[in-house]
């Protein structure tokens, strides 16, 4: 019995230091990831908004685990494959994980926008969409498109 608790703990502890490994490397972007996150929750926020008031929807964790977390975790894996990309190439021109972060930052923050335009039809909301939409289509080369329920991808 003391042999399977010593084994297990010896997991444990190698997962943790490979949780802590990861964490650690990826320490030069957590402003980075910080801000995707503070977008995310924000997006999610104002969204549940525009949906209560428009379908009397209620509060969903179902929609959150199936769309916002997937979207999450591939936002911050793609900030850390191009972190990664250039320390191994060693290229100091232009940060990829800006330019990455840019993008990602900039279609959550034009959601963002297009909901609170929704929301209270105040005509600042669409010119700052407007002003978003065009940098980010500007500075990326992307076009920011709608989808089926007319919410920014």
């Amino acid at each position: 019995m003391q042999e399977i608790y010593e084994w297990l703990t010896n997991v444990y502890n190698f997962l943790g230091g490979i949780i802590m490994i990861i964490l650690g490397y990826l320490l030069p972007i957590k402003d980075l990831i910080h801000f995707i996150t503070l977008l995310f929750i924000l997006d999610v926020v104002i969204g549940y908004w525009w949906a209560r008031k428009r379908e009397r929807a209620k509060f969903k964790t179902k929609i959150i685990w199936n769309k916002t977390m997937p979207r999450w975790l591939f936002s911050v894996i793609i900030l850390g494959l191009l972190y990664y990309w250039d320390k191994v190439h060693h290229q100091d021109w232009v940060s990829s994980y800006y330019v990455g972060g840019y993008f990602l930052s900039g279609t959550i923050i034009a959601s963002i926008v297009d909901n609170a335009l929704k929301i209270t039809g105040w005509g600042v909301f669409k010119g700052l969409k407007h002003i978003i939409t065009s940098n980010v289509e500007k500075n990326t080369g992307e076009k920011i498109q709608e989808d089926d329920n007319n919410r920014s991808i």
